[in-house]
């Protein structure tokens, strides 16, 4: 089987910000799409999947941004996922230009069964054969997220019919959406993310208000959106 898959890919006018330049939103796009085309050829996408009662979550990702491709360039985007343990495992995913490492990430990521509600072991996806591609994308741990998010809520959002995947609850990527939303342009130019790391921690459903608190330190923004009663659904970090 392709432990790597590669695709050239050109960025669209639907993939691009006000600048020209491929979004943050469609960066995490773009790797969904890809690791659902990935998934297909290895045998254990969603339609493998749902007869068995189990779905794909992403619980953690992380992008490095080293340069964004502008809309009508072509650039090769490569995904491939590493040797999962038991429960959990990472799948890499690059952006690459004449040679050049453009934009580079990782997601950790899991099985739910959802006749039982727990972690599906997920090493049993992959014959004893299976030859794992070996590069490994960063690899420093993900964050903990453990500022406090308190006081007046920066900003609010109300999760719309849009957002909701096949599953009943938001998409992560509609999260990504939501999140850049938030922001003015000249906010986003000042800035000017060079790394976003994300964590799911949650689930939440049309109808919901997410309430969007923000912590600016030394290292960048922290961002976490939580429900009315205070329940914590989804957390990122810019950093410059």
């Amino acid at each position: 089987m392709e432990n790597k898959l590669t695709r050239r890919v050109k960025i669209q006018p639907s993939d691009a910000d006000c600048n020209n330049y491929l979004s943050y939103p469609d960066i995490f796009a773009l790797f969904q799409n890809m690791a659902v085309d990935h998934s297909e050829i290895l045998h254990y996408d969603q339609s493998i999947l749902t007869p068995k009662g189990l779905f794909w979550v992403t619980s953690k990702s992380k992008v490095r941004i080293n340069e964004r491709p502008k809309q009508g360039e072509f650039v090769d985007l490569s995904t491939w996922p590493e040797k999962p343990d038991r429960i959990r495992g990472r799948r890499y995913y690059c952006f690459e230009k004449d040679g050049k490492r453009l934009i580079e990430a990782a997601t950790e990521w899991a099985i739910i069964d959802r006749n039982t509600n727990r972690l599906y072991m997920i090493n049993q996806l992959y014959d004893d054969n299976f030859e794992f591609y070996p590069e490994k994308l960063l690899p420093e741990p993900f964050s903990r997220f453990t500022a406090v998010y308190a006081g007046e809520p920066f900003a609010e959002y109300t999760v719309r019919s849009i957002d909701i995947d096949f599953e009943g609850h938001m998409n992560n990527v509609a999260y990504i959406r939501a999140l850049i939303g938030l922001f003015s342009r000249k906010e986003l130019e000042e800035l000017d993310p060079k790394m976003i790391e994300c964590q799911y921690k949650n689930s939440c459903y049309e109808g919901d208000k997410l309430l969007w608190y923000r912590v600016d330190n030394s290292e960048g923004t922290e961002l976490c959106a939580k429900l009315e009663d205070g329940k914590e659904i989804f957390f990122a970090k810019f950093e410059k």
